[in-house]
């Protein structure tokens, strides 16, 4: 089911009790949340909505909160956070498994409970997974891939009678790596920035929206990957400037090149590979396309002489900037 399914449930008056909200894209998710948020009246939210983090409270006062009946309204709305029971991580205890399967299967009129979790966490083998599963409204939020994020991001300017043009578009998906979500963030300074002109053109982009890391560290992967040295160490050197711990940079480094050679040793369209390796589908474009251009010989060395740098890091109280800098002059 989609968000639309469920706006047009609540406008229909036939929700569920139970649904289970999966996926990793943080926009859609918020927007989930104030979807729910909007079957209790505001006047109402403070007796008959809570929202709770399993980690931090458990299932006991969820249950209590979902079996209460609503407090002069019509519904009680119970949001879970990090519902951790439903993966490998965590597990329930006999009772509280038996009292979650009879809360489910006579629910209290009008309660309605949604769980917000991964979908790549969960674990199906569990029988406390498969019982939630088996009585849950599955609304799923993946990651927009870039053709789905283009869309979403003409449709919000088109609506704002707003342009973009073609050189800020392709230099604002490569900051952000395409991300939905973090499209999204951005856009409020790039909508000021062309307030007048009604125009976002590349000096916009560039002036006002920042390299996400992972952009940050493709650059500096490419860049030592075609021997470009003193540019690689100039990037280096202001990253870490900016603030980058050097073991966090040079995990991104190594994130790198791992992704590379999975990319190069891997077949399937960008969403699926995406999906299969944990990433954005716009990192593994990126990544095919990079791949052109390098040897893969040369990325399997450099993904080792990072690994070994990153062990000297953790074992031995040598200058960070020295290792890279030797690691450089070595490759």
């Amino acid at each position: 089911m989609t968000l639309q399914t469920v706006k047009q449930q609540i406008e229909q008056g036939t929700l569920p009790n139970l649904y289970l909200v999966t996926g990793n894209e943080p926009a859609l998710i918020q927007k989930a949340h104030r979807l729910f948020a909007s079957i209790i009246d505001p006047a109402e939210q403070e007796m008959n909505q809570s929202i709770y983090d399993f980690a931090e409270v458990g299932l006991d006062p969820i249950l209590d909160d979902y079996l209460s009946a609503p407090f002069f309204g019509d519904h009680r709305l119970v949001l879970v956070e990090n519902p951790s029971f439903l993966t490998a991580g965590s597990k329930l205890t006999a009772n509280q498994e038996k009292a979650l399967q009879e809360a489910l299967a006579q629910p209290v009129p009008g309660n309605l409970l949604v769980l917000f979790a991964n979908e790549a966490s969960l674990d199906k083998r569990k029988k406390v997974t498969k019982f939630v599963l088996s009585r849950a409204e599955l609304l799923d939020l993946p990651a927009l891939d870039e053709r789905q994020t283009r869309q979403a991001l003409h449709q919000f300017l088109g609506q704002r009678r707003v342009e973009i043009n073609q050189e800020a578009e392709a230099e604002l998906l490569l900051r952000t790596q395409a991300s939905y979500s973090q499209v999204l963030a951005e856009l409020p300074k790039l909508l000021a920035y062309a307030s007048q002109t009604k125009t976002i053109d590349l000096t916009g982009v560039t002036g006002l929206v920042s390299k996400e890391s992972t952009a940050q560290a493709f650059d500096l992967a490419d860049l030592v990957l075609k021997q470009k040295k003193a540019e690689a160490l100039h990037l280096y050197h202001d990253l870490i400037k900016n603030g980058e711990a050097p073991l966090r940079l040079n995990a991104l480094l190594l994130g790198q090149f791992r992704l590379l050679l999975q990319v190069a040793g891997s077949t399937g369209s960008d969403q699926s590979l995406g999906a299969t390796l944990k990433v954005h589908p716009y990192r593994v474009k990126l990544a095919r396309q990079s791949l052109s251009h390098y040897r893969l010989g040369q990325v399997r060395a450099g993904f080792l002489n990072i690994m070994q740098m990153e062990i000297k890091m953790k074992s031995e109280t040598v200058d960070p900037l020295f290792l890279f800098e030797q690691f450089l002059l070595e490759f």
